[in-house]
């Protein structure tokens, strides 16, 4: 997948489609915020600003995730808190709200503003504005999606109204199944992830993962796959093919040496591991997205 700039912001119309569709994506948008910097960005329309009091009101619902970095946040119903990395801000039509990353650590924000009669009923069944934040431990998962949607929005040729609201239901799935979810088998996924995410280059061992997280493989393979959907190994493979993407199109790398550095065995495994993720070979897929961004 073809990246986007740190910093991206999409404003859609209308379109009859959507209204009947019962899902509208309306906004769109990535903001990386270093530390003391003006915020929010100027960047955004006159009716989506905060107001010189620091407050706003949306005719729109959205859904701000924090993937870095910390800040606070406030509304009519809920008086200031500290918002961290991992945690989604959910906002409400009507509803007076403010935001701002902390000036120290700045933050790394995905947002989407969504309407629509589906989006309305699943808003007022499931979320309120008197629990606005949620914390998800499918946070891997809500970033692929964000920047799965930013892809598509930048290349608006590839997809329609449908496809682009499609994500919004995703999104709002993800983060109510993680309301379901015991902080303790939280914990136990989140720090498996940062395990098999501190060296792509080497296979991780899950069973002496599983004993050095205090469990037994099979309770950690049976939590991974219930808050992921993924078992440990899918997630650790998919995540460096990913990192295959980013590698290729590097140009610093040729397909073998993406192979080596990534920890696959052999280029047979990894061509046919990529194959099976993607559709194509590893050099038909560098081949045509170094095509489309040349």
């Amino acid at each position: 997948m073809t990246s986007v700039s740190k910093t991206f912001t999409r404003y859609l119309p209308v379109s009859s489609q959507s209204i009947v569709w019962g899902w509208h994506l309306i906004d769109a948008g990535r903001q990386l915020v270093p530390p003391n910097s003006p915020y929010p960005s100027e960047a955004h329309p006159l009716s989506y600003k905060f107001r010189k009091d620091g407050n706003r009101v949306l005719d729109e619902f959205q859904v701000v995730h924090i993937a870095s970095g910390k800040g606070t946040f406030s509304s009519d119903s809920i008086e200031k808190k500290q918002i961290n990395a991992g945690d989604t801000i959910l906002l409400f039509p009507g509803e007076a709200h403010s935001y701002q990353p902390d000036p120290q650590t700045g933050w790394n924000e995905y947002w989407m503003g969504f309407s629509g009669t589906d989006a309305k009923r699943v808003m007022e069944a499931f979320f309120n504005p008197e629990d606005p934040v949620r914390r998800s431990p499918h946070t891997g998962e809500l970033i692929r999606l964000f920047d799965q949607l930013l892809h598509w929005l930048a290349h608006p040729s590839s997809s329609t109204s449908q496809l682009l609201a499609s994500h919004v239901p995703m999104i709002l799935a993800f983060l109510e199944a993680g309301a379901h979810v015991s902080s303790d088998d939280s914990t136990l996924v989140q720090q498996a992830k940062m395990q098999m995410l501190s060296d792509l280059s080497q296979r991780t061992d899950l069973q002496a993962l599983a004993r050095e997280l205090g469990t037994s493989y099979s309770h950690l393979r049976a939590t991974f796959k219930k808050q992921t959907g993924y078992a440990p190994r899918e997630f650790e493979n998919m995540i460096r093919l990913k990192r295959a993407h980013d590698l290729l199109l590097s140009g610093n790398y040729n397909i073998s040496a993406t192979a080596e550095a990534l920890g696959f065995n052999s280029l047979h495994y990894f061509s046919r591991a990529f194959r099976n993720a993607y559709g194509q070979s590893p050099q038909s897929w560098l081949m045509q997205n170094r095509q489309s961004i040349s």
